[in-house]
């Protein structure tokens, strides 16, 4: 199947600060409105109300609660009759953070969204942003703030009161005292809520069992949780590369498995060239076991192999993997009469 564009187009350029930062707070409607007015406007469209809503099937409602959602984060300019689209600045922002702008709840998603948009981007916080967020978050979690939360969790969450969950707020309270990192549990606790309702595990045991896979993996601030998300982003990679190539389902693999492929990973130069080594192992024809190979018949053929894994540090112009091994007496011999040829060649020079 293959598909062509009729004519010519320019592209639209869409700011990461509208999808990474506003839209988790403002919504997915209000930024889609956003970029398709924006996308007709640098194209030099007429703009249509009526087109607009037909395009994206929303009604009128929805559209005028859009327009009026981005018009207070300031992604709209005007009134009712005429508007200015804005691209979204990380200096607006701020600026109405500083204003005192938001609610408490929306300040503090903003700002931690605004800390991971930056820090997947190896970018340093401005002074505003440290003055900011020092401001915050100088002080730890104080009693008033824990029950602030308690309150959110259980009717943003729909937590069921008890004495066993009172036990678990004091739990988490007490352990976690960084307050992004509890906006976060609550967010990734909203967004189960929303997605599966009243089924599944009760959204108050799902909260519990994230803390206390948190603690145990040492995660005490937000920070730790962006480290941790990167790094399991990277192995992810590697794992859905070779459940592809071992026609395995989707998060599959066992912890020991996980274990190998890591080691892997550390060896090659990307899930790609590790798909192509796992392909060449599969081809050889080597498995004489029932069913497809698994991890374990993976990892003894790259070892038997001159295709080792090499490091990355190790600049090659060979792909694959490098082996060391002992010298064989024979080589040895074959390598000591190589010598004394060269050597002899010299001196006849």
């Amino acid at each position: 199947m293959k598909f062509s564009l009729q004519g010519s187009i320019q592209l639209t350029t869409i700011p990461p600060e509208l999808i990474e930062i506003y839209q988790p707070v403002i919504g997915f409607e209000a930024v889609s409105v956003w970029i398709n007015l924006y996308h007709a406007l640098v194209n030099s469209y007429t703009v249509d109300e009526g087109d607009i809503m037909q395009q994206m099937n929303i009604t009128q409602k929805s559209f005028k609660m859009s327009l009026k959602t981005l018009a207070k984060y300031r992604l709209l300019q005007g009134d009712s009759k005429e508007y200015i689209i804005t691209p979204p600045t990380m200096a607006e922002l701020l600026e109405q953070i500083q204003d005192n702008s938001f609610a408490y709840e929306q300040e503090r998603r903003f700002i931690t969204l605004i800390e991971a948009f930056r820090l997947k981007r190896g970018q340093a916080l401005s002074n505003l942003e440290a003055a900011t967020t020092s401001e915050q978050d100088s002080h730890q979690l104080t009693e008033q703030q824990a029950d602030e939360f308690a309150t959110r969790f259980i009717k943003e969450c729909k937590f069921v009161p008890s004495r066993q969950l009172r036990d678990r707020f004091d739990m988490w309270f007490e352990q976690l005292q960084d307050r992004r990192l509890l906006e976060e549990l609550l967010e990734r606790t909203k967004r189960k809520v929303t997605m599966e309702g009243s089924k599944g595990t009760c959204p108050s045991r799902y909260a519990d069992t994230i803390v206390r896979q948190w603690l145990v993996q040492g995660i005490k601030t937000y920070e730790d949780l962006l480290r941790l998300d990167q790094k399991f982003q990277a192995s992810y990679e590697f794992y859905r590369a070779v459940e592809k190539e071992l026609g395995r389902s989707y998060n599959t693999l066992t912890p020991a498995e996980k274990e190998i492929i890591d080691k892997w990973s550390t060896e090659v130069e990307g899930p790609v060239q590790l798909g192509n080594l796992i392909k060449k192992a599969i081809l050889s024809g080597e498995y004489q076991g029932k069913g497809a190979p698994g991890i374990a018949f993976i990892d003894k053929w790259l070892e038997s192999k001159d295709d080792k894994p090499k490091p990355k540090s190790v600049k090659s112009g060979r792909s694959g993997f490098t082996h060391e091994h002992k010298l064989s007496d024979l080589e040895k011999l074959v390598r000591r009469k190589t010598m004394v040829g060269l050597e002899g060649e010299d001196n006849e020079g």
